[in-house]
């Protein structure tokens, strides 16, 4: 990274001591304008910047002519664009002149282009404008798009040109693809009558593409291009299980200090003739209850995809989804203080009633919602072309 480093700067270092005749003898004529513009206006004394200026202004401008001369003699609509940008080159060049001390400006003739902007502007936003009416006319949502593009390449050129902020909008809302989400329960299980409800609450806006929106709750306003049902064919309840085990466990601890005895079963001193205590270590131990509630819901079934305009499947993935509800708690029999951290967590734990089947399959919506937007995401290139 270093020498990459070192090599960027050495080739700014370089092209920043390019010398404006270098830039006019390699045809480089706007970087010599520049870069002599910037010296004159430092040392407006400089003839020979001045010298570089007139020359590489003269042929810079030259060609800018002979550029838009052909363009304009070709007769093609599609040039009004470019003999638009050159005229404001031509423009933005002669003004950076005017910028230079009286003594530099004096020797140069400046041209006004504003007309010649003007008229280049309107033809180029006229090609745009008429070109967008075209792709209007063939009836298609990739053409409502290329013309929204051109639409609005009219505006940015021209603001205001005659009714295409309107014509904007329309080819945007004919180029939009709208897509409208539902949520279905076809499992034949009983569940909340909110459990649909809850499923289409689903935050989709987020997945919106230039060219594609999505709906969970239908606009009748809306005539939509594609239907995403989430499909819940299957909801299946684990029964409800307890699972005990014992566990043991053993440690060796300090409990407090003790004397220590030397062979003769006296007390030992130290070499002031104190006595000598040190850890009374024993053995701890407990057994633990470990008691382990889990039940399950497992919900199936399919992200459906259709097109409405030819009433098509065009797109089926299965998604599953299970949902646990787990409860683990210890019962402490003998000493705590025998236990490992893992166990020492469970215990003073309780037993917990388990959920309903409801407040299961409820609990389970937002997983089904997380895994159906990944599905739809994964998809949007099919319902936005």
């Amino acid at each position: 990274m270093k020498r990459y480093s070192v090599i960027f700067f050495l080739f700014l270092f370089v092209v920043s001591c390019t010398s404006s005749q270098k830039l006019l003898e390699r045809g480089q004529y706007d970087r010599a304008i520049d870069k002599a513009v910037e010296k004159l206006q430092k040392k407006p004394g400089d003839s020979d910047e001045l010298e570089v200026l007139k020359e590489a202004y003269e042929l810079a401008n030259m060609f800018d002519m002979e550029r838009i001369e052909y363009l304009e003699l070709e007769g093609n609509d599609d040039n009004w664009l470019e003999i638009f940008a050159l005229y404001e080159q031509l423009d933005r060049r002669q003004n950076k002149v005017r910028r230079l001390p009286s003594q530099i400006r004096n020797q140069f003739t400046f041209v006004n282009y504003d007309e010649a902007i003007i008229n280049s502007k309107s033809a180029a936003a006229d090609v745009s404008y008429r070109r967008g009416l075209e792709y209007m006319e063939r009836g298609d949502k990739e053409s409502y798009r290329l013309a929204w593009a051109e639409f609005i390449r009219a505006s940015e050129l021209y603001t205001g040109y005659k009714d295409v902020d309107e014509k904007i909008e329309e080819a945007y809302s004919l180029g939009l693809n709208n897509t409208l989400f539902v949520a279905e329960n076809n499992s034949g299980v009983m569940v909340p009558e909110y459990f649909e409800t809850e499923l289409s609450k689903i935050t989709l806006r987020d997945l919106n593409t230039r060219w594609l929106n999505f709906d969970t709750f239908e606009n009748e306003n809306i005539d939509y291009d594609h239907l995403v049902v989430l499909n819940v064919t299957s909801i299946v309840f684990s029964p409800e299980s307890v699972e005990r085990q014992i566990i043991r466990e053993s440690k060796e601890i300090q409990d407090g200090m003790t004397y220590a005895y030397d062979n003769d079963g006296n007390v030992r001193k130290d070499s002031l003739g104190n006595d000598i205590r040190v850890p009374n270590m024993v053995t701890v131990n407990a057994e633990v209850t470990e008691v382990l509630q889990q039940k399950s819901t497992f919900v199936g079934g399919t992200v459906d995809m259709y097109e409405l305009y030819s009433d098509q499947l065009v797109r089926t993935d299965d998604l599953s989804v299970e949902f646990v509800f787990e409860n683990r708690y210890g019962i402490l029999s003998g000493d705590k203080r025998a236990l490992s951290e893992e166990l020492e967590e469970i215990v003073g734990g309780r037993e917990l009633p388990f959920p309903s089947n409801e407040q299961m399959v409820m609990d389970s919506a937002d997983l089904l919602k997380q895994r159906t937007k990944m599905i739809i995401s994964s998809e949007r290139n099919l319902l936005e072309r």
